[in-house]
């Protein structure tokens, strides 16, 4: 029973209609990941809340500060199994709503950013279901987990698969219990040695691992699990085998993510049938924008491994879904480094941010734009070598509303002949000095660059 769209209109930044696909497992690795990115207050932590906002006995109450002043009513769609759910507002202006065709005995287990919960606890039992009835969408965000620590009793009548995963992304394999205060109040345990310590003080990390395993490891196959920002408080190497297990759940789970890390950028689940998309806002409202079958095919055929360019789709080129706009594209790792230091010469600013280490080829820059266009990026430049008159012509007609232009040399620096490979000339000598007979086009060429990086859409 798979969800497969949810359409906002009217909650909280929302002011337009926004709709989001989501990822349907089929058995490969990652196929049911959804992974939302974007910036800050775009919107992402919004989707997110009009999940969770089916959980609960009751519908749904919308406070003023929820509902988007512009519309001042709420309608949330859910396409679940090719059957729509619906929570809208009774009327314009009033918090309570309405809900219509719900999906009987489909639930999604939503885990907040905010993931702290109290040291000192009262004893209760929480099921999955239990978990999700009893957790409705607050009327204000808040920092504290609601009725994470009655899971942990029911985790410890049977802890093996909860341990199981956690060992699988702790190596540390921590040995944990719930004991009980000679005052009645019960606490997490910690065992280190011969010692123990209780969780008052336990890492935001350790604590923040706990939820995600938490929210996984009850989960049947066919299940909805979303996570927010996965990444908190937690080190790289934490952040990959976090990503890594959430893959593998993928396969016969929906896993929807929103995240600011790169880590969680799985291109093997885009590969296998996942989806991302990035959430902006602007003058309009917060907008989403998702990957086209064409843009992932685009990142199939850069990531698929290239023995010259293995960096094309690396980490750092992977921040390229989490940039605010101001993309600039060049053909290869020399033009990341030199293109700066020919601004400088000239005394100029490059607005900007170059992507990755290089396209990895001018052939690269339409796979690229393809992505950056689908995922609603404005300000995209792509600069080219002087001999690639083809290339840039192709790239002005498939992609009118971004820049690119060619160098005047076929190269961005001078290169000696050898063995295997002509002389070249290039806009930098050999002690990578600025050649003045290139000074005037090149000064024009960063003037444009930074009209078109710097204009008004």
């Amino acid at each position: 029973m798979p969800l497969q769209r949810i359409e906002i209109h009217g909650f909280r930044g929302f002011s337009s209609q926004g709709t989001l696909n989501f990822a349907t497992p089929t058995g490969a690795n990652g196929s049911g990941l959804t992974i939302l990115t974007g910036p800050n207050n775009s919107g992402k932590s919004s989707i997110l809340e009009c999940l969770k906002a089916r959980s609960g006995h009751q519908s749904s109450s919308f406070t003023v500060g929820a509902r988007n002043s512009a519309v001042e009513e709420v309608c949330i769609s859910y396409k679940i199994n090719e059957t729509v759910e619906t929570i809208k507002s009774i009327r314009k202006g009033a918090s309570e709503t309405k809900r219509e065709g719900a999906v009987v005995g489909f639930h999604i287990f939503v885990l907040p950013s905010r993931r702290a919960f109290s040291p000192y606890f009262s004893r209760s039992e929480w099921n999955r279901e239990q978990h999700v009835q009893n957790s409705p969408l607050a009327a204000q965000r808040t920092s504290m987990l609601n009725g994470f620590e009655y899971r942990l009793f029911q985790i410890l009548k049977n802890p093996d698969e909860f341990n199981r995963i956690l060992h699988e992304i702790l190596p540390s394999k921590p040995e944990w219990s719930i004991d009980q205060s000679d005052q009645g109040q019960y606490f997490l345990k910690f065992f280190n040695g011969t010692s123990a310590h209780s969780s008052d003080g336990m890492g935001e990390g350790i604590v923040s691992i706990f939820s995600i395993v938490d929210s996984l490891y009850d989960s049947k196959p066919g299940d909805t699990i979303v996570i927010d920002e996965p990444e908190l408080s937690l080190h790289p190497a934490l952040q990959k085998r976090v990503s890594k297990t959430l893959s593998n759940f993928a396969k016969d789970r929906q896993i929807i993510i929103s995240t600011h890390s790169p880590y969680f950028v799985d291109l093997g689940a885009l590969a296998n049938g996942g989806h991302l998309a990035r959430v902006v806002t602007g003058g309009g409202g917060s907008v989403i924008y998702e990957l086209s079958p064409l843009a992932k095919e685009a990142v199939i055929k850069l990531s698929s491994g290239n023995l010259y360019n293995p960096h094309v789709f690396g980490l750092d080129a992977r921040e390229l879904f989490f940039q605010e706009d101001q993309i600039i594209l060049t053909e290869g790792q020399e033009d990341v480094l030199l293109y700066p230091k020919i601004a400088e010469q000239l005394g100029l600013p490059i607005q900007g941010s170059f992507f990755g280490w290089g396209a990895g080829g001018a052939g690269n820059m339409k796979h690229l734009c393809r992505i950056l266009s689908d995922l609603g990026y404005m300000k995209v430049a792509g600069l080219l070598d002087g001999d690639k008159i083809s290339e840039r012509d192709s790239l002005k007609t498939e992609f009118p509303d971004f820049f690119f232009e060619r160098i005047p040399a076929k190269d961005i620096r001078t290169k000696p002949e050898r063995r295997a490979t002509e002389a070249v000339d290039g806009l930098l000598d050999a002690n990578l000095n600025m050649k003045e007979e290139h000074k005037e086009v090149v000064v024009d060429l960063f003037r444009r660059l930074d009209a078109h990086m710097t204009s008004i859409a």
